[in-house]
């Protein structure tokens, strides 16, 4: 049993609560007297704690218990539709939210889970719409323009989508997650200078954020900057060593500096995370080349060639491959 008061487990046959010393109701007289009320306040409570320890399905069953006492009992079905979502039963939690919702139908903290859990099932008008409606209720909130930043983002509304997130920064200028958007946003919209403007204060926030440091790489790729471009994903697989994409680009970057052999060594890393990465295989054998290690070439060429038939590029270095070979040069 739990403590109405300090919400610490006791046991079931105490009387008083050894930490607090609240009395507690164990007999069956006593516990008669209490009311409706008072017990589903109880249930509620035990609920609350349950969740906050990660045990869900007991949370579900006292807020259930609760309802059957006090229909509509303050925030429960709130808390139970928190409780399917964070166990990933979205339908669920859905209709436990649109309860709390007629029953409080100005609360921001609902609307704003409605909002999310439309987001989750893919719903986006519906995720807007109470994304909105939270936004009317308290408008200076960062997060809530954040998340209507992501669905103009998803929905390719990317004007839209800078709009929300400099709102955001106004509010909130240290919103890493939002500066990040951002970063990616302005990628996508090629404006890369101001890209790497808002991921480079998403790492001097937060020198941690993997994403951050994988971004910037791709905007100084496509500035053609391949210093920055190997510092960047250098640092991302520091933080993250089983980062594939990360050895991918960070290969590519330094076989277009001409550093084949360190291009080499990051493609087999590639190939050990995901042995099926094509591409890896076709640009290791374009770096093999370069070191003049036609047979190695022409190995993992084929092997690229099983992968995916399609790879004419890996055709055409295959037939290369095979032109050197015959002609006895060592240069390509």
């Amino acid at each position: 049993m739990i403590c109405p008061e300090c919400n610490l487990i006791i046991p079931e046959d105490s009387r008083y609560c050894k930490e607090c010393g609240n009395k507690m109701v164990v007999s069956g007289q006593e516990q008669e007297a209490f009311s409706d009320q008072e017990k589903a306040e109880r249930l509620y409570r035990e609920g609350i704690s349950l969740y906050h320890q990660g045990l869900f399905d007991d949370a579900l069953k006292r807020w259930r218990e609760t309802l059957e006492l006090v229909p509509d009992f303050q925030m429960t079905c709130y808390y139970m539709g928190v409780a399917y979502y964070d166990k990933g039963m979205l339908n669920l939690g859905l209709e436990c939210f649109k309860k709390a919702e007629a029953a409080n139908p100005t609360s921001p903290a609902i609307h704003y889970r409605l909002g999310m859990t439309y987001y989750s099932m893919g719903l986006l008008p519906d995720s807007e719409f109470h994304f909105k409606k939270v936004r009317s209720i308290i408008p200076n909130t960062a997060q809530i323009h954040y998340r209507l930043a992501l669905l103009h983002q998803k929905n390719a509304n990317l004007e839209e989508a800078v709009i929300e997130l400099n709102q955001a920064l106004e509010i909130s200028p240290k919103f890493a997650r939002a500066l990040y958007v951002l970063g990616t946003v302005y990628y996508q919209k090629g404006m890369l200078k101001e890209a790497a403007e808002a991921l480079r204060k998403v790492v001097e926030i937060s020198p941690g954020y993997v994403m951050a440091y994988y971004w910037l790489g791709q905007v100084y790729f496509h500035k053609g900057n391949m210093k920055d471009t190997i510092e960047a994903f250098s640092k991302t697989l520091s933080l993250s060593p089983k980062f594939a994409a990360a050895y991918y680009h960070l290969a590519v970057a330094q076989a277009r500096k001409g550093d084949h052999e360190d291009a080499a060594s990051n493609f087999n890393k590639v190939m050990e995370l995901d042995p099926q990465d094509s591409s890896a295989l076709y640009h290791l054998g374009n770096s093999y080349i370069h070191l003049g290690m036609l047979n190695k070439a022409e190995d993992v060429l084929g092997e690229a060639i099983k992968l995916n038939p399609e790879n004419t590029q890996a055709f055409f270095l295959l037939e290369k491959v095979g032109e050197i070979k015959r002609s006895g040069a060592m240069e390509y």
